[in-house]
């Protein structure tokens, strides 16, 4: 039963990449290269380099802020257990 479920994931994607890569300029591409799949395949590695990128932005600017923030890094540092509710509220009342 597996080797007939291999045989077919191999012949999909044989048909795919044949679809994807348009039979490399056969039908008329002519000048534009591979057909339309290259097209595709870096358009979407572009949009995806662009919203990793300004998803890497946000993300960054926010953990920028948090770790300007004095109370941020004194809630993180007794939620984790590096100190004592009495060192916490000792060092709350100091900051604030």
């Amino acid at each position: 039963m597996e080797e007939g479920k291999n045989m077919w994931v191999w012949v999909i994607g044989g048909i795919a990449l044949f679809v994807l890569l348009g039979g490399f300029g056969i039908g008329g591409y002519g000048m534009m290269g591979f057909g339309p799949g290259f097209g595709f395949i870096f358009m979407a590695l572009f949009w995806g380099a662009l919203i990793w990128l300004a998803a890497t932005q946000i993300n960054s600017s926010r953990a920028g802020n948090e770790k300007d923030d004095p109370m941020a890094i004194l809630k993180k540092r007794y939620a984790s257990g590096e100190i004592t509710k009495k060192q916490y509220e000792e060092m709350k009342k100091d900051l604030a």
